[in-house]
C-alpha cells in the first residue's frame, strides 16, 4: 500500500476570503490582457448548497486552515482562533480544559444571553457554545470537538454571509469543517502525537510566606491600637521582649501555632500540581476510488492540569464518506462521535474551591494534625470546619461524563439540466452525567452543617441535549452566452431542540458507597423544554463578465420562543466589482476587488441558553416546603410573560476592498462595518409594589457596534530554498448602547453596600456597553484633616466626577462613568513562517489593547485587615500605610490595615479596575521533515518532528496587573467579560511532536 503523509503547513495560518485554496477556477483579464491567471479557490458551503465563492467575494469572512488545528494542546476548537481572525476576540473563563469561552465577533450584539457566534459543523447547527451544565462549574460543549479532525474554519461576519442563518447568525457564524476523503486517491495512513507540559501563562499573585503572614500580623495589630479592644499605647516596639504587637496577633488569632508551631504550609502547592501534562494521540485513514471516498479518523486527548485530582480525557472517533452514484446523484455522511471524561471541582467564590482555598487560607495553619488526619479546625474566619482544600479534593469526586454524537448526511440531485436540489439532515445528541460525592465530615453546603452526625452527599445530573436540523434547498444555475453567471436558490429548514434534565441528591448517605439505597431521604427534580424555528429562504446571485457581481437573500424565520409576533421576515443585499478585469487597472494590481453588503437580521439571544424558552407566558410555580401553620406550600407567579415579545433586529453595513501586488505576493483586505441592533431583548424590571416576579423580558434598547478590519498577507522572500510569509491582522471595534426604550436611567450590576455581587459595569444611554461605573479610588491620605475626619494612612475616594473633593468615607463618594469597558478596541493577530530546506519556523502573536479587566476578588487578596486570619497577596505587607516602628511606610499604594477593616475600604472601587493592555506570544513551532528519507528501508513516506509552544510570554502594560488579561468570570453574558474570579490560570504548553505517514 502507498501511503503518504503530507508535512503539515506551519506557514501563514489563515487567508482573507481565499484561504487554503482547494479548487481552480480560470478568468481572463480582458483586452489588455490576454494572460490566462489561475486561482485556487476554496468555496464555503453555508446551507443547503449555497456557497460563498472567493472569486466573486461579496461577503466578508476569513478561514482559518487545518494547519492551526492537528495535534493542537488546546482542549476547545475556538482557543486556537484567538488571534488568526480579524475581528474576532477571544478570552476563558478557566484554564481548567472544557471550560467556557467567551468569543466576540465584531462586538457584542445583544444584552443578555451569550454574545457567541453560532457554530455549524458539517451542516449541524450546534448551537453557540452555550454552558449547560448542571454541576461542571462551566462547560464549553465545542470541547466534544476533536481539533484535529477539522480541515477548515469558517468565520462569517456580515450579513452577506451569514443571512441564511437568519435569527442565530446576528453574533456572526463559525462553520467548521471536517476532513474528507478524496476520490480517485490512494489509501494514505497519518499518526501524529505530541506530550506537553503545561504551567501558568501569566499569574503574578504572589501570596505572604509564613514568616511574612507573621511580621504582617505584627504590623496589623499595631495599626489597631484603639480599636478591637486594643488600648492606644498598648505597644511600645515591635521586637518588645515581653509583649509585642507579632506576639499579641499570635496568642489571639494564631494560637495553635502560637503554642506548638509546625512547618509553614505552601497551599498553592498543595493544592496544584508543579506543573501539568497534556498527550495527544492522532491516527487518520483517507482514500477513494472512482465514485467513493472515504476519511475515518480518531484521536485521544488527555490532560491533568494544574488542580490536583482534576482530569480531562477525550476519546473521539470521526468518519465521512461520498459516493457518486451517477454524474447527477451524490450522496455524504458525516459522523463525530466523542467521550469526554472530566474531573472537576468546585468554582467561583465558594469556600470549597480549591483555587480560593489556596489564597485566603493562613500558610500558619497544617494541612495534617500530628496523628496524620486531615486538619479539618482551619478556623480563618471563611471555612468551617471540613474547609481543609487537600481533603475536599481527596475526597469528594466531580466526575462528568458528556458522550456527543454529531451527524449529518446530504444529497445533491440534478433532476434537470441546470436545476440541482440539495437536502441535508444534521442532527447533534448530548448525554450528560454528572456526579459529586462527599464523604461525610465536608459541610459544602450549609444543610450539611445542620446535620448531627454528619453524613455525606451524593448528587447525580442526568442531562440529555437533542438537536436536529434540515433542510431542502432547490437551486437553478445556469450561465448565458459565457458572460452572465446567474444562480437562484430556494429552501427551508426546520431546527427542533430540546432539553431533559433529571437529577437527584441526598445529603444524608449513610456509607462511604455512592448508592442512594444507603441515604435516608433523597430528593428528586426534573425539568423538560423545546423550542422550534421554521425558516423559509431564497437567494440570487447573478455575476456579469467576471466583473460585477450582486446577491440578494431573503428569510422568513417563525420562532417558538416569542410572543404573537413569532414570524421575522430578513434581508440583504450585496455587490462586489472585480477591478482586475477591466482594461484601465493599473498593471501593479495582481487582485483588486470592492465590495458592499447590507442587511437585517433576525436574532434571539436566548434560545441557545435554556430555561428562557417560555417567556412569553406567564407560568405559575409552587414551593412546597414553605408555608405557615398545617398547610405548607405556596404558589406563586413565577415569570412575568411578555406576548408582545418580538425579534431582535440586526442592522448590518459592510463595505470592503481586496488587493493583491506582485502576482499576490502581498494582499491587503480592509473592511468597515457598522452593525446595529435594535430592539434588543432586556430584563426589565417591575415596580416593587407588584412583588413576584421582579422583572419580565422585553424590547428594550438599541446597540450600535461600528469597526474596521485590516489583513495583509505578504511573502517578502521566496528563493530558493528560503521562504518567508507574513500575515498580520487588526482590528477596531467600538459598541455602545444608544439608547433605552424604557425609563432606564442607569442599569448597575454591583451591590451597594458588600461585596457579594461587584461587577462594576453598568449600561447607560449614549454610553460605552459594559462601561465601567464605579466609585474612583483617590489615593492614600498623606497627613491629618481634622476637619473631614481623615486621617493619615486613610484611603480616599474622589466625592464625584469633578475629582474636586475627596473624603475617607466610601459611601459618600459618587460612582462615575470611566469611560472604558472590558472589551478591547484594538486586536492584533502577527504570524510569521520561515521554510528553509527541510525546517519550519513559526510563530503567532497577538495583542489586545485599549480595555480595562476587573478583578472581581481584590477585597479578599489585599483585604487592608478586614479577615485578620487570611493570607494575603504581599503587597499587603510592603505596600500598605503604617507608622508601625522599623516598618514605617507613608508612600504606600494602600491604606493602612485595621482589624476588621471598620472604613469598608477593601470594598469595590476603580481599585479593581487594570488597564488590560497585553502582548503575548500565543504560539511557536519548529519542525524539521525527514521527507521520504526513510520510504525505502521502513516505509515510512514522511516523518516529521517539531517542537511547540503555546502562550510563551505574555507582556502586560500595567505592572499592578496580577491575573491574566484574557480572563472572564463566565461565558453566558457579556457581563462577566474581563473579570477574574478565583479562576485556574490560563497555561502555557511546551509539548515535542511527531508525525508519520505510511
Amino acid at each position: 500500500m502507498n501511503v503518504k503523509l503530507r508535512l503539515l503547513s506551519v506557514g501563514v495560518l489563515f487567508f482573507t476570503g481565499q484561504a487554503l485554496m482547494a479548487q481552480k477556477k480560470t478568468t481572463v483579464r480582458p483586452k489588455t490582457d490576454t494572460t490566462t491567471k489561475t486561482k485556487e479557490i476554496e468555496e464555503v458551503v453555508i446551507i443547503g448548497g449555497v456557497k460563498l465563492d472567493p472569486a466573486q467575494k461579496v461577503g466578508s469572512y476569513n478561514v482559518v486552515s487545518k494547519a492551526s488545528f492537528e495535534s493542537t494542546p488546546f482542549s476547545n476548537v475556538d482557543d486556537v482562533l484567538n488571534g488568526r481572525v480579524a475581528g474576532l476576540t477571544f478570552s476563558s473563563a478557566s484554564g481548567d480544559p472544557g471550560s467556557s469561552n467567551m468569543v466576540l465577533v465584531r462586538g457584542v450584539s445583544s444584552l443578555i444571553g451569550t454574545p457567541n457566534p453560532l457554530y455549524v459543523i458539517d451542516g449541524v447547527v450546534v448551537g453557540k457554545g452555550a454552558d449547560n451544565a448542571s454541576l461542571m462549574e462551566s462547560w464549553n460543549p465545542l470541547s466534544s470537538i476533536d481539533p484535529n479532525a477539522i480541515e477548515s474554519v469558517s468565520v462569517l461576519k456580515d450579513a452577506s454571509a451569514t443571512a441564511l442563518y437568519g435569527s442565530r447568525g446576528a453574533n456572526g457564524v463559525i462553520i467548521i469543517k471536517t476532513k474528507r476523503g478524496k476520490y480517485n486517491q490512494k489509501t494514505r495512513l497519518e499518526f501524529s502525537s505530541e506530550t506537553g507540559i503545561q504551567d501558568r501563562a501569566f499569574d503574578n499573585l504572589k501570596l505572604m510566606s509564613g514568616d511574612e503572614y507573621i511580621k504582617y500580623g505584627g504590623m496589623l495589630m499595631w495599626n489597631s491600637q484603639g480599636t478591637n479592644g486594643i488600648p492606644v499605647g498598648a505597644f511600645t516596639s515591635l521586637n518588645d521582649a515581653i509583649y509585642n504587637p507579632t506576639y499579641g496577633y499570635l496568642a489571639k488569632y494564631e494560637p495553635e501555632f502560637k503554642n506548638n508551631p509546625t512547618p509553614y504550609t505552601d497551599w498553592e502547592k498543595a493544592v496544584n500540581r508543579s506543573s501539568s501534562v497534556v498527550n495527544t494521540y492522532n491516527f487518520g485513514a483517507t482514500g477513494g476510488g472512482e465514485n467513493t471516498s472515504f476519511r475515518i479518523g480518531g484521536s485521544y486527548y488527555q490532560n491533568k492540569p494544574l488542580v490536583n485530582t482534576s482530569a480531562f480525557d477525550r476519546i473521539s472517533i470521526n468518519a465521512a464518506i461520498d459516493h457518486k452514484a451517477s454524474e447527477k446523484l451524490k450522496f455524504g455522511l458525516n459522523i463525530n462521535y466523542s467521550n469526554v471524561k472530566r474531573n472537576t471541582y468546585f468554582g467561583g467564590r465558594a469556600s470549597a474551591n480549591p483555587v480560593t482555598s489556596s489564597i485566603m487560607l493562613s500558610p500558619l495553619r497544617p494541612i495534617y494534625n500530628s496523628d496524620g488526619t486531615y486538619n479539618q479546625i482551619l478556623g480563618d474566619g471563611a471555612s468551617t470546619e471540613g474547609f481543609n482544600p487537600v481533603s475536599i479534593l481527596n475526597n469528594i469526586d466531580q466526575i462528568s461524563k458528556i458522550n456527543t454524537f454529531i451527524g449529518s448526511a446530504n444529497v445533491d440531485y440534478q433532476f434537470a439540466k441546470n436545476l440541482y436540489f440539495n437536502s441535508l439532515f444534521g442532527t447533534q445528541a448530548q448525554f450528560m452525567n454528572e456526579t459529586i460525592h462527599v464523604l461525610a465530615g465536608h459541610p459544602v453546603y450549609t444543610i450539611m452543617s445542620t446535620i448531627d452526625p454528619p453524613k455525606g452527599f451524593l448528587g447525580d445530573y442526568r442531562t440529555t441535549i437533542f438537536d436536529w436540523n434540515w433542510s431542502n434547498t432547490f437551486s437553478y444555475r445556469k450561465v448565458f452566452a459565457e458572460k452572465h453567471n446567474l444562480e437562484t436558490f430556494i429552501g427551508m429548514e426546520y431546527q427542533n431542540h430540546t432539553y431533559n434534565n433529571i437529577s437527584s441528591q441526598t445529603y444524608t448517605l449513610n456509607d462511604p458507597r455512592p448508592y442512594f439505597n444507603f441515604a435516608d431521604e433523597v430528593f428528586t427534580s426534573n425539568t423538560d423544554q423545546e423550542w422550534t424555528q421554521i425558516s423559509y429562504f431564497g437567494r440570487l446571485n447573478y455575476t456579469f463578465d467576471n466583473k460585477y457581481t450582486v446577491t440578494g437573500q431573503l428569510r422568513r424565520d417563525g420562532n417558538s420562543t416569542l410572543g404573537h409576533q413569532k414570524w421575522g421576515n430578513f434581508w440583504s443585499v450585496g455587490g462586489s466589482w472585480n477591478v482586475q478585469n477591466e482594461s484601465f487597472i493599473p498593471k501593479i494590481f495582481s487582485s483588486a476587488v470592492l465590495r458592499a453588503s447590507y442587511g437585517v437580521l433576525g436574532n434571539i439571544p436566548y434560545a441557545d441558553q435554556w430555561y428562557n424558552q417560555y417567556n412569553m407566558y406567564a407560568l405559575a410555580g409552587y414551593n412546597s416546603n414553605i408555608g405557615w401553620g398545617p398547610n405548607n406550600g405556596y404558589g406563586f407567579i413565577a415569570t412575568a410573560g411578555n406576548k408582545d415579545l418580538k425579534w431582535e433586529e440586526s442592522k448590518h453595513f459592510d463595505i470592503g476592498a481586496d488587493f493583491g501586488f506582485f502576482n499576490e505576493r502581498l494582499k491587503f483586505t480592509l473592511d468597515y462595518y457598522n452593525k446595529i441592533t435594535d430592539d434588543a431583548i432586556f430584563e426589565i424590571d417591575t415596580p416593587s409594589e407588584t412583588g413576584s416576579p421582579s422583572s419580565y423580558y422585553a424590547n428594550a434598547a438599541k446597540i450600535n457596534n461600528k469597526g474596521f478590519e485590516l489583513v495583509i498577507d505578504a511573502t517578502p522572500i521566496s528563493k530558493g530554498d528560503f521562504k518567508w510569509n507574513i500575515n498580520a491582522n487588526a482590528a477596531y471595534n467600538r459598541t455602545v448602547l444608544d439608547k433605552f426604550y424604557y425609563p432606564i436611567d442607569i442599569k448597575t450590576y454591583e451591590s451597594d453596600t458588600d461585596d457579594d455581587s461587584n461587577e462594576l459595569v453598568a449600561l447607560a444611554p449614549g454610553h460605552l456597553l459594559g462601561e465601567y461605573y464605579a466609585i474612583q479610588w483617590a489615593g492614600i491620605a498623606q497627613q491629618d484633616d481634622p476637619a473631614k475626619g481623615i486621617k493619615a494612612g486613610d484611603a480616599l475616594f474622589y466625592t464625584d466626577a469633578s475629582r474636586t473633593d475627596v473624603t475617607n468615607i466610601r459611601n459618600q463618594a459618587e460612582r462615575v462613568w470611566m469611560g472604558k469597558n472590558a472589551f478591547p478596541k484594538y486586536t492584533v493577530g502577527i504570524t510569521n513562517d520561515f521554510k528553509y530546506k527541510n525546517w519550519s519556523l513559526s510563530f503567532l502573536i497577538t495583542g489586545q489593547f485599549d480595555f480595562y479587566v476587573q478583578n472581581g476578588v481584590r477585597s479578599y487578596t489585599i483585604h487592608y485587615g478586614a479577615f485578620p486570619t487570611r493570607n494575603q497577596i504581599t503587597d499587603a505587607l510592603y505596600d500598605s500605610w503604617t507608622d508601625a516602628p522599623g516598618m514605617e511606610n507613608y508612600s504606600a499604594s494602600n491604606p493602612k490595615a485595621v482589624i476588621g477593616n471598620p472604613t469598608g475600604s477593601r470594598l469595590e472601587s476603580s481599585r479593581f479596575i487594570y488597564k488590560g493592555d497585553h502582548l503575548r506570544l500565543k504560539e511557536l513551532k519548529i519542525s524539521y521533515s525527514f521527507g521520504s528519507l526513510f520510504k525505502e528501508s521502513v516505509g515510512i513516506n514522511n516523518l516529521t518532528v517539531y517542537l511547540r509552544g503555546t502562550n510563551l510570554l505574555t507582556y502586560v502594560f500595567d505592572k499592578n496587573l496580577n491575573f491574566d488579561p484574557e480572563s472572564n468570570s463566565n461565558a453566558w453574558s457579556w457581563i462577566g467579560k474581563g473579570r477574574y474570579w478565583y479562576a485556574s490560570p490560563v497555561l502555557r504548553t511546551m509539548s515535542l511532536g511527531i508525525q508519520l505517514g505510511f
